[in-house]
């Protein structure tokens, strides 16, 4: 596995047009660099998703990233170390991030070269106890065996850990098994020039019912309109 923080910073800049869709969107103006996320219950924040394998997928468009760098900012407030893991040459635009407030320098960034040894690299962080948020970009493949789900939600559960999975996929399309415990959708929707909603859409809940939503205001990354 190839861990990397620092060097993200070294990435080319993806065209402007592309930014939002590997990146999803920053603030809305107004917001301060060291953002502050309100929580409140039934809403899109750690506390919720602590000890669950949660999993928000999307068609392409990029909320499902906007989504995660909110938890990421939410743990890095609390204290509670956060760890990104990806595949492939696709990976977050680290100044977004950074202009959300998140802390690159506290943020580890593992790079493997498949989903299976992203499921394994989880499965390693999560055991040790470190970690508040691990964030598994699964993209396209959203496939992982039942095994691999069991083994993933016993240790976020034995942990108090948020797992994220993050899938491309289209709306309607069932989670990635039984063992997710939440799902959401995400979809953003364009408000004015360059402002935009992102939203998760809760399609699954088994710690409560399914069917509400978490809406946030941004805008968009520099260069997208």
């Amino acid at each position: 596995m190839d861990v990397f923080a620092e060097k993200t910073h070294e990435r080319m800049p993806l065209p402007a047009r592309d930014r939002m869709a590997a990146s999803g969107v920053a603030p809305a103006p107004g917001a301060t660099r060291h953002r502050s996320v309100r929580e409140t219950p039934r809403a899109w924040n750690l506390s919720l998703l602590a000890g669950r394998l949660t999993e928000i997928s999307d068609s392409g468009a990029a909320p499902a990233l906007t989504a995660a760098a909110c938890l990421i900012l939410q743990a890095q407030q609390r204290g509670e170390p956060a760890a990104w893991i990806g595949f492939g040459n696709s990976i977050f635009f680290p100044p977004d991030l950074v202009e959300w407030g998140i802390d690159l320098d506290a943020l580890p960034v593992v790079r493997v070269p498949d989903a299976l040894a992203a499921s394994r690299a989880a499965d390693q962080l999560l055991r040790s106890g470190a970690f508040g948020l691990v964030v598994l970009d699964l993209k396209a493949e959203a496939r992982m065996h039942m095994a691999v789900q069991s083994r993933l939600a016993a240790l976020a559960r034995k942990h108090h850990a948020a797992l994220l999975c993050l899938t491309r996929k289209k709306r309607g399309a069932p989670s990635l098994g039984p063992l997710v415990s939440l799902h959401g959708e995400g979809r953003i929707t364009r408000t004015a020039f360059s402002l935009f909603d992102w939203e998760i859409r809760v399609v699954k809940d088994k710690r409560g019912a399914p069917g509400w939503s978490h809406t946030e205001s941004c805008r968009g990354t520099d260069g997208l309109c």
